[in-house]
């Protein structure tokens, strides 16, 4: 006979088992194991510090020690490795150095992610109250605030770990996050394994200022809110993000930009927002989401708009629809193919809707046998940065590996190093490599630093190269030159060169291989040959144009600038050229220079294809002058575009007056907001 309960009781648990068994989305190639050489000279929190890792054992003091030992520390490792274990923590970890100063450049490095967890005891009385909540781990920027945010958190980042806020601790935060410029979390799972979900917010990122930084391949199950975001600067960058099991909110965005790339959201009992865009000055750029929820009561809508949205390829299930704009009306539908909330911009009658270029995934790659690993310590090279480590880098990339690797420290190079061969990775566990030398002191023929011939795809992966000081700059350096039909992929980079305005890339007549950015900070890039590149988080700050694209295709999941350009630069920001095309999916454009800009657009294109999703923070009232030749502290014109011949401009006083226009609050203080801007198709 027919059980009507029984039957939804069956349904209730098949559908449990598929929200709450997905404990690692399929978004890797690899699988969850990290594998490193006894010798990479990451600090080991166990067997240098005590940690236990069982559980059972307050590790918190050993984690604490491990911590204000290490961060920041110039010539050592800034990398804790924490093999597989349950690490029970009992009060916040903070990154303070052993005089209790917030401090900044620190990376967790777990073992697995699934099975390197760190764990909040449970019940505890210091996180009880939702309303003042406590962290379990608390990251943090040089010259900070008494609550650790400021504008220089760089190299924060926590990769390959759960945390976990256990049983019973409403008031918790899993992670109160600080980064700047090249930062972030990759495989990292925030969660409460309490039965009812209970916790305050999985991912916090309220003071001021977050971003720019990458977070990839995160989780985020339970917690009232999954993921909280403040302050109007500087922007944050999510790919393959899965959110599930919140209370309240899945999202909450106040004034910061957001750019959003594959996200899944999976609720079982409730139906809550998914994204909450709270206000006028806020920025929400989705792509590729489905957002379900599961026996709840679909009267809402997923997405609920008080700012600007842009959103594409985005499906929902048990929602009334997927957005509310800012009027507070339900937009139809349940599913939308793109969505912008407005208004769209374009000078020569382009349609209402982006580029939609293709992307790829970031290539990845890791080496399980560490027989084909090569320390370039290993050929001669010198870590403690005295001696020149040139011979022994180039030595080691000859020599069959298929990962070469810098043991954490400090290089010097005294001429370009070509990658060719076997090599697919080439890892710096954070190390510092600085140019120095004659080979690098033309300017008008910048020399490049790493030359790629490689015959396969390879990743250079984690390091600080050149130095932040003035007498540590080089005039005459091209940081990457691509000489292959083979991929390229730069990620989790800073690209400094002093006061020199520094090329980051070119490409040469053979480089076309794909070019990939994750993370990354550092400019100018110019692309002079087809190509193609995926950019996510790049934060470009020079004083020169910060992209030139001559003839390629260039995507862009979350971009951030200062600065100006220069007189002579065609544009400020990017310049596209030659039938190239250009797709910016969110971010922020934030000028602070020291004198008026040269009267430059922020972006130009000529003859090409491009679309614009991104926001402005400004700071000076003139920038709404309506004539190009004014020059001010920021930018007059935002997009200067040119066909056959025939020049037109977008001025920003135009955009802030459609803006103005419209029958809701758009704001950003002196700056403003590009929903969308199209060229000609």
């Amino acid at each position: 006979m027919f059980n009507p309960l029984r039957y939804v009781c069956l349904l209730t648990l098949t559908v449990a088992s598929v929200v709450y068994g997905q404990n690692l989305p399929s978004w890797s190639s690899l699988g969850p194991e990290r594998t490193f050489p006894t010798d990479s000279g990451m600090i080991n929190v166990k067997t240098a510090y005590g940690a236990v890792g069982d559980g059972v054992t307050d590790d918190t003091a050993a984690i604490q020690r491990a911590i204000s030992e290490n961060v920041r520390k110039q010539n050592t490792s800034r990398i804790i490795y924490f093999p597989q274990g349950t690490y029970l923590v009992s009060r916040p970890l903070v990154w303070k150095d052993l005089d209790g100063v917030w401090q900044s450049e620190l990376t967790f490095q777990g073992e697995n992610e699934n099975r390197t967890i760190i764990k909040l005891a449970d019940e505890l009385p210091a996180y009880q109250n939702p309303q003042a909540t406590a962290d379990v781990i608390t990251t943090a920027s040089l010259n900070a605030s008494p609550s650790g945010g400021s504008n220089s958190a760089f190299d924060n980042y926590i990769f390959d770990i759960t945390i976990d806020v256990g049983i019973g601790n409403p008031g918790a935060v899993a992670l109160n996050f600080m980064g700047n410029n090249y930062c972030g979390l990759r495989n990292v799972t925030l969660k409460s394994s309490d039965r009812g979900h209970a916790g305050a917010i999985g991912l916090s990122m309220s003071r001021y200022a977050t971003g720019p930084c990458l977070m990839k391949n995160v989780v985020v199950d339970g917690f009232n809110y999954g993921i909280v975001a403040d302050k109007p600067e500087y922007s944050i960058t999510f790919e393959h993000l899965y959110l599930k099991n919140q209370l309240l909110v899945g999202i909450v965005n106040r004034d910061n930009v957001l750019s959003i790339r594959d996200l899944t959201f999976a609720n079982l009992f409730m139906t809550v927002p998914v994204i909450q865009n709270l206000t006028p000055a806020g920025l929400v750029t989705l792509i590729d989401a489905d957002m379900r929820s599961y026996f709840g009561f679909p009267g809402i809508a997923a997405i609920q708009n008080n700012g600007t949205v842009y959103a594409r390829n985005v499906t929902t299930s048990g929602f009334r629809s997927v957005v509310q704009d800012n009027t507070g009306a339900l937009v139809p539908g349940t599913s939308v193919n793109e969505y912008d909330s407005g208004p769209v911009f374009s000078l020569f009658n382009g349609p209402a809707s982006s580029l939609r270029l293709p992307t790829k995934e970031t290539p990845e790659f890791e080496e399980t046998n560490l027989n084909n690993w090569r320390s370039v310590v290993a050929y001669g090279a010198d870590p403690t940065g005295i001696n020149d480590s040139t011979a022994g880098i180039q030595a080691a990339l000859n020599s069959g590996g298929t990962t070469v690797y810098f043991p954490a420290g400090i290089y010097r190079v005294s001429k370009t190093m070509t990658v060719g061969g076997n090599v697919r990775m080439i890892e710096g566990f954070d190390s510092a490599v600085l140019p120095f030398a004659s080979s690098f002191q033309n300017a008008s023929n910048p020399a490049p630093f790493f030359r790629f011939q490689n015959n396969v795809g390879v990743i250079v992966s984690h390091f600080r190269l050149g130095g932040i000081f003035a007498q540590q700059g080089v005039p005459g350096i091209r940081w990457f030159e691509h000489d292959s039909a083979h991929p390229v992929t730069v990620r989790n980079i800073v690209l400094n060169n002093g006061t020199y305005a520094t090329s980051a890339y070119k490409n040469t007549v053979n480089g076309t291989g794909d070019l990939f950015i994750e993370d990354v900070a550092g400019s100018y890039w110019e692309i002079y040959h087809p190509q193609n590149v995926y950019a996510r988080q790049l934060n470009m700050e020079s004083v020169t144009r910060k992209f030139f694209n001559k003839g390629g295709t260039l995507w862009i999941l979350g971009i951030k600038t200062e600065q100006p350009g220069r007189s002579n630069d065609s544009a400020a920001i990017i310049d596209t050229q030659l039938g190239g095309q250009t797709e910016v999916l969110g971010g922020l454009v934030f000028i602070r220079p020291v004198a008026p800009l040269p009267a430059k657009p922020a972006f130009l294109m000529n003859n090409s294809q491009v679309s614009l999703v991104y926001a402005v923070s400004a700071i000076d009232p003139n920038a709404s002058a309506t004539t190009p030749t004014t020059t001010s502290m920021d930018f007059n014109v935002q997009v200067q575009e040119v066909e056959a011949g025939v020049s037109r401009s977008l001025f920003s006083a135009d955009v802030q007056d459609q803006i103005a226009a419209q029958p809701f609050l758009l704001s950003r203080g002196l700056g403003l907001m590009m929903p969308l801007y199209t060229s000609k198709r």
